[in-house]
């Protein structure tokens, strides 16, 4: 019997896992099956009726749903359906519900792509690029990061240390990880199975963070060629209350600090979710990360038939990042509020972001001149009037 390095039995491992994932992606790709649901309730916020057809692969059905409606319920649904239909039924039910969405992978999103509706990645990446000297990492970050965030590590003693072994690992995932993911995320949340999440922490390296030596998070941290991710967290006792004071600014500090020490070139920050006021997203932005598409290979749609009460309470509320062409922008939408001053500086202060093409402010309200002075004064902020269009609703869809 020959027996590997363990260096090299780890990786055929993950060539292994590798082929075996591409595998299952190529098998299901190929009969890709999707289903189409009339969904009627109350949106979340404003508790208006509204009434919606999903179309997709159920990928982010419960994350598409938690967005859209406080309460629904499931009118009419058609299963076992060829992904490739998506064009049909969305034509078919645009005149007919308040809004149209779809949840498609790669390539089936292409049938929708032009289409007029809203597309938006399901997921975007997140990512850092590291100089070489700390002091230039630490000018990337915003002011927030390196001072509340930085203040808070310190205040609350926030220490780390790197482990590898098994016991340690099996006590993130099913003590932490899966938690605090559902936790944040309840029935929309997708947990990785143990067996991938236990092979990158052995591969790389499971980060915990201390307190007076206990363990109150972690992460798990997969070095790819000339990147450092960081793959999936997870905190001890809830991921909110006293404990978790400072844990989250310390996992993305002394991830970073990681980084830069093993020489890595860039600080990958993974996948957030294409929403501009999403709080993981928001801190990943604090922490200095540029946007960019491709983390994701499925994508979402909306579109929306008229701007009633509904459809602006859902797009007041939910500043999507959509793609343009090539290019990604954010859209935020003021319903029938005029654009004031103010809020052009804020879109500039807490949406402009690198890696985004454009902060776009939809209103059904004409923008008043001191609006528009302080837009055209603020690069990367544009103001896009509603009242004008014979169609607000497919103007605010439109690249």
């Amino acid at each position: 019997m020959v027996v590997q390095p363990a260096g090299l039995a780890r990786v055929r491992a993950g060539v292994e896992r590798g082929y075996a994932e591409l595998r299952e992606y190529l098998e299901s790709a190929a009969t890709r099956q999707a289903s189409a649901l009339l969904v009627s309730g109350a949106e979340k916020h404003s508790g208006v009726p509204l009434t919606a057809l999903y179309f997709g692969s159920g990928n982010h059905l419960e994350y598409v749903l938690g967005l859209l409606f406080g309460e629904y319920r499931i009118t009419e649904e058609h299963r076992r359906l060829n992904a490739w239909q998506a064009r049909r039924w969305v034509d078919g039910y645009r005149n007919k519900v308040d809004l149209v969405t779809a949840d498609l992978p790669w390539p089936y999103h292409r049938v929708l792509a032009g289409r007029g509706l809203l597309e938006a990645p399901a997921w975007v990446n997140q990512k850092l690029q590291l100089p070489e000297t700390w002091d230039g990492v630490l000018a990337q970050l915003r002011s927030s990061a390196r001072g509340e965030d930085l203040r808070k590590v310190r205040k609350h003693g926030l220490e780390y240390r790197i482990v590898h072994d098994e016991e340690a690992i099996r006590r993130f995932y099913e003590e932490m990880y899966v938690p605090h993911l559902i936790n944040r995320f309840g029935g929309a949340a997708y947990i990785e199975p143990e067996w991938r999440v236990r092979y990158c922490a052995e591969s790389g390296a499971l980060m915990q963070i201390l307190r007076d030596g206990e363990v109150v998070a972690g992460q798990v941290l997969f070095g790819n060629q000339q990147s450092l991710q960081s793959l999936w967290t997870g905190t001890a006792g809830g991921e909110f209350g006293q404990q978790s004071q400072g844990v989250f600014p310390a996992l993305y500090y002394f991830g970073l600090l990681y980084a830069f020490e093993g020489g890595y070139r860039e600080a990958d920050y993974c996948g957030s979710r294409p929403l501009l006021s999403d709080g993981i997203f928001q801190l990943k932005r604090r922490w200095g990360g540029h946007v960019y598409d491709g983390w994701s290979r499925d994508t979402l749609f909306f579109m929306p038939s008229h701007m009633g009460q509904g459809n602006l309470s859902f797009l007041t509320r939910h500043p999507l990042i959509a793609r343009c062409g090539h290019d990604l922008v954010g859209k935020a939408c003021f319903g029938a509020e005029p654009i004031r001053p103010e809020d052009v500086a804020r879109a500039e202060q807490v949406y402009s972001t690198a890696g985004l093409r454009a902060i776009r402010l939809y209103s059904l309200q004409p923008p008043g001149e001191e609006a528009i002075d302080a837009a055209l004064a603020t690069p990367g902020i544009e103001l896009v009037d509603l009242s004008c269009e014979a169609q607000p609703a497919a103007a605010y869809c439109r690249c």
